[in-house]
């Protein structure tokens, strides 16, 4: 019984897998950081719309606020309300002859 040895049994095909194995790789990985990039910039712009939603609900919140005030000070600077209020603390206008002009 004779025994050969044959020489080269590798496959031509491997060669060319291992030649296709690192650009897929890379391109994996580019598909990869594109997605996480894709879900990190989504979610920050959603952080931002509800930060801006807040901010517009505030400021709705402050001009009402800020008109609410402005009636009240109109309504105390009222002069119909501020004689009422010295006449219910007991002032009276006083006559032409009480008052003094100032120079």
């Amino acid at each position: 019984m004779t025994v050969t040895l044959r020489r080269n049994n590798v496959r031509s095909g491997a060669g060319l897998r291992s030649g296709m194995l690192i650009p897929g790789l890379v391109l994996l990985a580019l598909f990869t950081g594109s997605a996480l990039f894709y879900a990190y910039a989504t979610e920050r712009s959603l952080q931002a719309s509800y930060r801006i939603s807040k901010a517009l609900e505030l400021q709705r919140q402050l001009r009402e606020t800020s008109r609410r005030l402005q009636v009240e000070i109109n309504n105390l600077r009222s002069p119909q309300r501020l004689e009422q209020a010295a006449l219910r603390e007991g002032m009276i206008i006083p006559g032409p002859d009480r008052t003094r002009r100032a120079q």
